[in-house]
């Protein structure tokens, strides 16, 4: 296998190597927001959810108490 002698490639496959990196760091970057950003939006739904059903067994409770359900 004949090795290349020529600095100008080495120059250039270095620089398209850093790209690369370059890219893929901007890539993982944006991976990681989008995991973040799933989790806030799961972690408020949640939330929601339980308080929605808490307030619906809290007005149940409630109108048991006052009579009005029976």
């Amino acid at each position: 296998m004949a090795v290349v002698r020529d600095p100008a490639f080495w120059r250039r496959f270095s620089m398209a190597v850093h790209r690369d990196e370059e890219a893929h760091n901007s890539w993982l970057a944006r991976q990681n927001q989008k995991r973040s950003r799933r989790t806030c939006i799961c972690w408020i739904f949640w939330l929601c959810f339980f308080g929605l059903v808490a307030g619906l067994v809290i007005t149940i409770l409630w109108l048991k108490s006052a009579g009005i359900l029976k």
